[in-house]
């Protein structure tokens, strides 16, 4: 997971989805989805011990799908 210090962030909680949510809307495991956020593939935000997703990660993992640019799982 990519940890930013001294660095404001705003995002609405309805831009958030939680990691069950993304694995489904990406088709992969949610242990591929914690993976990928330790790795820093993906933005992953820690609110309250838990961790989300934003959406724009969401689709951004989905246009790199479709254009053949995936991650490595």
């Amino acid at each position: 997971m990519v940890i930013l210090s001294h660095m404001e962030i705003k995002v609405a909680t309805s831009d958030l989805v939680s990691v069950a949510q993304a694995a489904r809307e990406l088709e992969r495991p949610r242990s591929t989805i914690y993976r990928w956020a330790d790795a820093g593939k993906i933005i992953g935000i820690k609110l309250g011990g838990i961790i989300f997703i934003p959406r724009s990660e969401i689709e951004r993992l989905k246009n790199e799908k479709a254009t053949g640019a995936e991650p490595v799982a």
